[in-house]
């Protein structure tokens, strides 16, 4: 069997950049930037951001979707059904941001299908621990005074 002979690491030395070379990098690294997270277009067409529903288009959906047995949405059974393995993330997001003790109302910001089929809470509470500890400990404080 013939030895194998390793050969010894040599160790990489960075040489300082020229400016020249330094800004040819940072126009490289900024192009491929933008094309990885510039606006993606389809097509050659830019899809324009959307703008916020108000709640009584939402409202107005549910309302008209309370009775599915309708022959009008005897068509929608098949998006239903692939919308029911979404609930369990629809029911988390909502108890997510269900309103706290010390909290009157919350408004909240919504994603919906448009036929209806499953709505999820848009938003994260961006509450830090420490912050969320206190306000509990102190409601609780507060509901064991009223007892």
């Amino acid at each position: 069997m013939a030895e194998h002979k390793q050969q010894p690491i040599q160790p990489i030395i960075n040489k300082p950049l020229t400016d020249k070379q330094l800004l040819a990098k940072v126009q490289k690294w900024q192009q491929v930037n933008a094309k990885k997270y510039g606006e993606k277009r389809k097509f050659g067409y830019t899809a324009v951001q959307k703008s916020d529903m108000p709640p009584e288009h939402l409202r107005k959906i549910i309302k008209d979707h309370g009775d599915m047995s309708s022959r009008k949405f005897r068509h929608d059974k098949r998006i239903y059904l692939g919308a029911l393995k979404y609930i369990p993330h629809a029911i988390l997001k909502l108890l997510e941001n269900m309103p706290m003790p010390w909290e009157q109302i919350r408004y909240v910001k919504t994603l919906y299908h448009i036929t209806g089929a499953i709505t999820f809470v848009n938003e994260i509470p961006w509450v830090i621990e420490p912050v969320f500890i206190a306000q509990w400990g102190t409601m609780w404080i507060m509901m064991r005074r009223e007892k």
